[in-house]
């Protein structure tokens, strides 16, 4: 059911609310040193390898969904292999990689349709692209084209929010998140933004990329009924930053506002990209689910949370 502008307003200040009760210092000073003092320890920490098996194409009727690591995930289904934001690089401007990117070699040279949400480095990362085979079909949001279009891809595809395209038994449709599009550092062009929608013949899985929360997850859920939503829980400290990016609280909220069956977070125990610890993220969905009851493999919704590289096989519904 979508939800009313009203009802959609006073879930947003509820959540304002709740999240005063956890925010720590927002003196610019104290957030600067702790978030300098996670990145030195991250220098000296190095990062973990991580050993990902290779995900058999599943039987039909069903799809997989692979974390990755930070917003990269692998959809695979009986046709296609569809892959997330890519990002393999094991240190981004410096700042070193807790765990390195989970997935194996031949899943990768496997990919047929690669998803970018939007420009920001650490989701267009032309380094991580020219990994993958040139036969992939590329979906970006729109003016994104001139970024990627050097890297020799057969087919890019720019998708406006409500657009589709299709690659074997994927379709995939763009949808509006509340994101900035510019690329940062030195480059302030405005591009859009968007999440998809993953339509397959098994699961229709909600992807977020990057966004902040706002009504429109009513829509996309009252619109496509997506069975997985994978939705981001990091880069929410200091508050202002919950503008484009989600918190736990949030993501949950969001989670419920789409009528998924599952959420599987993303985004988070890669890099230390804002200013809450690595750990924290995780921590406080952890606690959030066993208090909403969300961890029972068998409960109508839970939450999925994988570890970089691990894999979550899922059936279509009844």
């Amino acid at each position: 059911m979508s939800l009313a502008p009203a009802g959609a307003a006073e879930r947003a200040r509820e959540l304002d609310f709740e999240h005063r009760k956890h925010e720590r210092s927002a003196w610019p000073m104290v957030l600067s040193m702790r978030y300098l003092g996670t990145a030195l320890r991250r220098l000296g920490a190095g990062t973990t390898p991580v050993r990902a098996a290779p995900v058999a194409r599943p039987a039909p009727g069903s799809a997989s969904i692979t974390f990755v690591g930070h917003a990269t995930t692998m959809i695979t289904t009986p046709g296609a292999r569809v892959l997330t934001d890519p990002l393999f690089e094991n240190s981004f401007y410096g700042i070193r990689r807790a765990k390195a990117a989970g997935i194996a070699r031949t899943d990768l040279a496997d990919v047929g349709l690669v998803l970018v949400t939007h420009a920001h480095r650490d989701h267009l990362s032309p380094v991580s692209l020219a990994r993958i085979s040139r036969k992939a079909v590329l979906v970006v949001p729109p003016h994104c084209t001139r970024l990627v279009r050097g890297l020799g891809f057969a087919e890019v595809v720019e998708l406006d929010p409500g657009r589709s395209t299709t690659l074997a038994d994927v379709e995939v449709t763009a949808v509006p998140v509340r994101h900035s599009g510019t690329r940062g550092l030195g480059d302030y062009v405005r591009r859009g933004a968007c999440g998809y929608v993953v339509r397959t013949p098994g699961i229709c899985a909600y992807v977020a990329g990057d966004t902040g929360y706002f009504s429109g997850f009513a829509e996309i859920g009252r619109r496509f009924r997506p069975d997985v939503a994978l939705l981001p829980i990091s880069g929410y400290e200091p508050a202002v930053f919950r503008e484009e990016h989600l918190s736990p609280l949030d993501a949950v909220y969001a989670f419920e506002d789409l009528g998924a069956r599952v959420l599987i977070p993303t985004s988070y125990g890669s890099f230390p990209l804002s200013y809450e610890d690595l750990d924290a993220p995780l921590a406080w969905l952890r606690r959030l689910a066993r208090e909403r009851n969300l961890v029972r493999p068998d409960a109508e919704h839970r939450i999925a949370i994988l570890d970089h590289g691990e894999t979550v096989h899922l059936r279509v519904r009844a």
